[in-house]
C-alpha cells in the first residue's frame, strides 16, 4: 500500500509543480501535498475495509467496482456532512439508489456498518418530529 500511495502522491506533486492544476496556484505545496496524502490514505483504508466485507460475503469480483462506487459516495458524504443524523439519512438514500441498481441490500448495509460505522438497517427515524395539525 505504501508504494502505491507514494506513487500516487509523486504523480500529483509533479502535476502540481508543473502548474497543471490551476485551482492550486497559491504556492502552498506542502499543505496541498499533506492533504492529498491524507485523502489517498483514507481512500486506501476504505477500500481495504470494503474488500474485507465483500470477501466475507462472497461477492463476485465483477461486482466490486459498483460497491466501491457506493463506498466512495459515502466517503464523500462523510467528509462533507457534519451532522451524523444528516449523514445517516443521506447514506440511506444512497443505499436505496444502489439497491435499485441491482446491488444487495445486506452487503451495502454491511459496507456502511463496517467501513463508516453507520447502521442503515431497519426503519429510518426522522431527524425532527413534525408538529401535528393545529
Amino acid at each position: 500500500m505504501a508504494k502505491t500511495v507514494d506513487r500516487i502522491c509523486e504523480k500529483y506533486e509533479s502535476k502540481l509543480r508543473a502548474g497543471m492544476m490551476p485551482g492550486r496556484t497559491d504556492g502552498d505545496f506542502e499543505r496541498h501535498m499533506a492533504a492529498f496524502r491524507r485523502s489517498v490514505l483514507r481512500s486506501e483504508e476504505n477500500h481495504k475495509a470494503m474488500a474485507l466485507v465483500l470477501s466475507d460475503r462472497g461477492v463476485y469480483t465483477i461486482w466490486w467496482p459498483y460497491y466501491e462506487d457506493f463506498t466512495r459516495v459515502l466517503a464523500k458524504q462523510a467528509t462533507r456532512l457534519d451532522s451524523p443524523d444528516v449523514l445517516r439519512l443521506a447514506a440511506r438514500a444512497e443505499l436505496e439508489n444502489w439497491v435499485k441498481r441491482g446491488l444487495e441490500r445486506s452487503v451495502l448495509e454491511a459496507v456502511a456498518r463496517n467501513v463508516f460505522a453507520l447502521d442503515l438497517t431497519g426503519p429510518m427515524q426522522p431527524i425532527a418530529e413534525t408538529p401535528g395539525p393545529t
